[in-house]
């Protein structure tokens, strides 16, 4: 074999300095490659609870719309009295026949109206509250811990976000005044819940305040049938 051949036959195959540039290069490459999986993984799951949440508060304002809509006095005088008990910005109780039995096909029954609340669990520090409903279900008269209650919504952030100042209200309530004029309130006192014409219903929910996207901003009027005219 000539001195030729015999260079060209040691530098066949890879040195060891190729290698280790090799190694380095698939190295980083594996490392991109992982931080964007897991990149596009959080993003996928961060999308997906807020769809969820959203599709949450969409559902939990059909169901709480159909309630007030429903709500009716505890008893059928001239003039009727109040279908409502309590109007507070994050809390709201009256009398329903919703999807009860003994119920009539025109929401009457007064056998199977039941006082139900909708509120919001205003507890601990996170700004993420839960909206529940609530009907009293049992013979114990008012709410209590062995009454129906279920889960409307989820991270609810009324209480967390301003507005003019205060939390924001999920309840406003439309009423008229002693002059017969129109306005709004988001507390109403005991005399005048009798003059609650209307509730306005406004929902925000955001999983994570501090990310996007923005919060899912709902709001719609509802006029209970059976209210007072007034």
């Amino acid at each position: 074999m000539s001195g030729r051949a015999q260079r060209d036959a040691r530098q066949r195959g890879i040195t060891l300095i190729e290698l280790l540039v090799s190694m380095i290069i698939l190295g980083v490459v594996t490392t991109l490659l992982l931080l964007g999986w897991t990149s596009l993984q959080k993003s996928y799951a961060h999308s997906v609870k807020g769809n969820n949440a959203r599709a949450e508060v969409r559902d939990a304002m059909a169901r709480v719309t159909r309630e007030l809509r429903d709500a009716q006095p505890a008893a059928l005088t001239t003039p009727a009295s109040s279908p409502f008990t309590l109007a507070n910005p994050m809390e709201v109780d009256f009398y329903s026949a919703f999807n009860s039995a003994g119920v009539r096909a025109d929401g009457t029954g007064i056998g199977a109206l039941r006082l139900t609340r909708i509120y919001l669990d205003t507890s601990g520090t996170a700004a993420q509250k839960t909206l529940y409903w609530q009907r009293d279900s049992n013979a114990i008269v008012g709410f209590d811990s062995a009454d129906r209650k279920i889960v409307l919504a989820r991270n609810m952030v009324n209480a967390s976000v301003p507005s003019t100042g205060s939390p924001t209200a999920i309840f406003t309530y439309g009423y008229r005044d002693g002059s017969g004029n129109f306005t709004t309130a988001t507390t109403i006192a005991s005399a005048d819940l009798g003059k609650i014409i209307s509730v306005q219903v406004r929902m925000i929910v955001d999983a994570n305040l501090l990310r996007s996207p923005s919060p899912a901003d709902l709001q719609t009027t509802v006029r209970p049938r059976n209210a007072p005219q007034k």
